[in-house]
């Protein structure tokens, strides 16, 4: 018999709903509202209705996830401190110490819990090195599906039809409701079909780092926009002694309708943007907008090297940094770097330094360009940048400890002896180091000292918190509010729900062979 086990994970919110949602029970065979009345010591599910109905009970192997309060917690932090294990899980936490080979940590959702230091693979006291700005998506909120046609006047007909005298006027047939190319579920996006581009006006600072994940099934090109500012063109005045009657004035309009019907061009979904295109072998950048006229134009931002190879089928981790001020993005795939452009190399001499960089706005999107493959979208996170130039695998060592600062340049590598009051103790090969933990952003710790364990994800249950982090174990007996979990590395716990958003009860390998066939 499998035991079912049980991922915790977080998100951070992009906005704030006062309106408390019902709970969303998504079952392998449909979807229920209601609210999620617990587990019961065998690991019955019990589900209320809002309809007043008698509560109802599902077994776990036939639940998928519940999305609690519509993916919203009731008390979400913003601390995006956290510790990575070797079973993959985030574990949100701040270090009180380090003695000998246990972690002390003060944990949102756990109180204080004792680690094993064997079971750590890095910890982030600081991460990305700046403010995190957005994680998720655990809700739809703040997220925009976008077809440059919507809230354009409908075409007419060209021929009105004749009404014959003593004939019944014909039924009007409804409009069938387009199909919608992006669906939101759990804590992802889908993708179908068509060519609607999902956004956010995401709040993305100067210099900041955008990573997703992405699934599919036959290696779709998809563009990704960021520092986007979503604007609509703007159309000159008439000359000066031009005049237009009425009539004229429609036709033009028409006609600049008429283009953005069924238009493919990025500028009509993403305004000003920098876009990268990914492809089955390439990577692309390009810079589009609008000129003088409120004609779209579309600029490639060459790169010394555009190479880049995707398996048909699977799914890969990509990291945009980039930097407003000093004109530069950089792509790294998996915690790789892949390639970087420098984009103030076509500045006219006329210009400013700062106005080198054509990204003006703050909001990130998704299109998939001319693709109907199904892709999942997930894992997203907006942050601002320290400047680090280095990929996560190059912080790893079988050997030694790494330790990064906060400023993004400066390292050292040892063994870290201990961490205690606020400090942490490297001995290096030269001499012993004493740094200051608020000044850390991230400790890599030897490859050679983790534990070796087996891998069990195909029998994992998940739950995401916010705002950023996993873990795993078994669940035991479970309200709305508390979660008894017996953790495979971390021993039996309490969990406090409040900061809850998804409860996922297939997940793992098995969850990512399937997609949802309701999409």
């Amino acid at each position: 018999m499998i035991r079912l086990s049980l991922i915790l994970a977080f998100s951070l919110p992009l906005f704030a709903d006062d309106d408390v949602r019902p709970d969303l029970l998504r079952l392998t065979n449909g979807e229920l509202e209601g609210h999620f009345g617990g587990l019961d010591a065998k690991g019955v599910l019990s589900w209320e209705r809002e309809d007043g109905i008698a509560p109802m009970e599902f077994k776990t192997d036939k639940v998928r996830q519940i999305v609690l309060r519509g993916g919203q917690a009731v008390d979400a932090g913003k601390d995006a401190a956290h510790l990575e294990l070797v079973n993959g899980d985030r574990l949100p936490a701040r270090i009180v110490s380090l003695d000998g080979d246990t972690f002390t940590l003060d944990t949102p959702m756990a109180g204080q819990l004792l680690v094993p230091r064997d079971t750590v693979v890095s910890a982030a006291p600081n991460p990305f090195g700046g403010r995190l700005i957005y994680a998720g998506p655990f809700s739809e909120n703040g997220w925009e599906v976008y077809d440059p046609e919507d809230g354009l006047p409908p075409l007419e007909e060209d021929e009105e039809e004749e009404e014959v005298e003593g004939e019944e006027e014909a039924e009007e047939v409804p409009e069938e409701e387009k199909e919608a190319s992006w669906n939101h579920r759990g804590s992802k996006w889908y993708f179908s079909n068509g060519r609607d581009a999902l956004r956010s006006a995401i709040g993305m600072p100067d210099q900041a780092i955008l990573r997703f994940e992405l699934e599919w099934r036959s290696r779709p090109p998809i563009a990704i926009a960021f520092h986007a500012d979503f604007k609509e063109p703007v159309y000159p005045p008439p000359e000066e002694g031009e005049e237009l009657d009425e009539e004229e004035q429609e036709e033009i309009q028409e006609a600049r309708d008429n283009r953005r019907r069924n238009s493919h061009h990025l500028a009509d979904h993403f305004g000003n943007a920098y876009v990268l295109t990914l492809r089955s072998s390439y990577a692309q950048l390009q810079y589009c907008g609008y000129n003088e006229k409120g004609d779209p134009f579309l600029k490639q931002i060459r790169s010394s090297s555009s190479n880049i190879r995707f398996d048909d089928t699977g799914t890969a981790v990509f990291e945009i940094r980039c930097d407003r001020k000093k004109g530069s993005i950089a792509l790294h795939v998996n915690g790789e770097f892949s390639m970087r452009w420098k984009v103030d190399a076509g500045a006219q001499e006329d210009e400013d330094d700062d106005e080198y960089y054509r990204g003006p706005g703050d909001g990130i999107g998704f299109q998939m360009l001319g693709s109907d493959t199904p892709v999942r979208l997930s894992e997203i996170v907006v942050a601002e940048w320290n400047g680090m130039p280095d990929s996560a695998r190059s912080l790893q060592s079988d050997e030694f400890d790494v330790i990064l600062l906060t400023n993004g340049t400066d390292r050292f590598s040892g063994k870290v002896e201990s961490i205690k009051d606020g400090k942490l103790t490297l001995k290096s090969r030269y001499a012993p180091l004493d740094i200051p933990l608020d000044e850390i952003a991230e400790i890599h710790l030897a490859r050679d000292g983790q534990r070796e364990i087996e891998d069990t994800r195909d029998r994992l249950a998940r739950v995401h918190f916010q705002p950023i982090g996993t873990l795993s174990g078994i669940p035991g007996l479970t309200n709305d509010e508390q979660m008894e979990m017996q953790s495979p590395l971390l021993d039996k716990m309490k969990l406090d729900l409040t900061s809850a958003v998804i409860i996922e009860f297939q997940s793992g390998s098995s969850f990512l062979n399937y997609w949802d066939e309701d999409l």
